[in-house]
């Protein structure tokens, strides 16, 4: 193989599309299309693959993502999508495309979650496999209010305020993912978006019997977690867990271990990362 047998597609491309969501598809068992459908796909998501007569035998996709990082601001690149076909699998292709990927990036730090079954793959690149933690919080929950307005991933006042979103942890926080996180609110939260007026912010959240999951809260201005517990509409809940660094809600957390083989996270490069930290989850593909 050589460099002129990788295609490579920045922008939306309905043929490259059919392709990649046939391989996706296969390999994940999920579609992209509603992704592509809404014209989501920009220069900030790079694809790179090995086609042959039509058909998308592997890829690799990173998205190109402005964070910060222990109150720096860094570019660092999220790896994605990588799948190869069944068939065609041994033959080195993901290899190959990792490798001309970070030959095109060498001083970008980069991460990616993996799966549990490829934990040794990404080792060969210099991806560092790492502990990761949850932010956890004992909290009673049980509200009859009715004021939390339930939204669709598809409302415009929702991608606006992603748009116009002004606070972010300076732990860690992802500043430009909204076409990410408008895939994840498409297709895994899509029954959990609710704008609360009295504090004027939209939270993502999902409850599991006494777990509350909180996903995201996106405000322009500063909210309290009291002010946000006070119009969440749940009840039975005993404690809150966090998809984000909640230190902006004037909350500090437990951090929970995560079982490093049930959800890999690698790191590339340099990143001055604290110990216990949370990758955005709405922002990780």
């Amino acid at each position: 193989m050589n460099e002129n047998s990788i295609t490579v597609c920045k922008y939306n491309d309905p043929t490259y599309e059919r392709m990649f969501d046939y391989l996706i598809q296969e390999v994940f068992g999920f579609s992209f299309a509603p992704w592509f459908e809404r014209m989501l796909w920009d220069e900030r998501y790079e694809s790179y693959s090995i086609i042959q007569d039509g058909i998308m035998l592997s890829n690799v996709c990173i998205f190109k993502t402005d964070m910060i990082v222990s109150g720096r601001k860094i570019r660092a690149h999220q790896f994605g999508a990588i799948a190869t076909k069944e068939d065609v699998r041994k033959r080195g292709f993901s290899r190959y495309l990792i490798e001309h990927v970070l030959s095109l990036y060498p001083e970008t730090p980069a991460f990616l979650s993996a799966n549990p079954s490829v934990i040794d793959f990404y080792q060969r690149f210099g991806f560092r496999h790492v502990q990761t933690y949850r932010p956890r919080i004992a909290a009673v929950i049980n509200n009859a209010s009715d004021k939390a307005i339930k939204h669709s991933s598809d409302d415009s006042f929702i991608h606006q305020a992603l748009y116009g979103k002004r606070i972010y942890s300076e732990t860690v926080d992802c500043l430009n993912t909204q076409s990410v996180q408008i895939f994840n609110l498409l297709m895994t939260f899509k029954n959990g978006i609710y704008y609360l007026p009295d504090c004027g912010a939209i939270v993502v959240a999902m409850q599991d019997g006494i777990n509350l999951f909180l996903a995201d809260v996106i405000t322009r201005n500063v909210v309290s977690f009291d002010e946000i517990k006070a119009e969440l509409p749940f009840s039975g809940v005993e404690f809150v867990e966090f998809g984000f660094c909640p230190e902006r809600l004037g909350i500090h957390p437990h951090w929970e271990k995560v079982e490093m083989n049930d959800e890999p996270f690698f790191l590339k490069g340099e990143w001055g990362l604290p110990e216990k930290f949370c990758i955005p989850s709405l922002s990780t593909t």
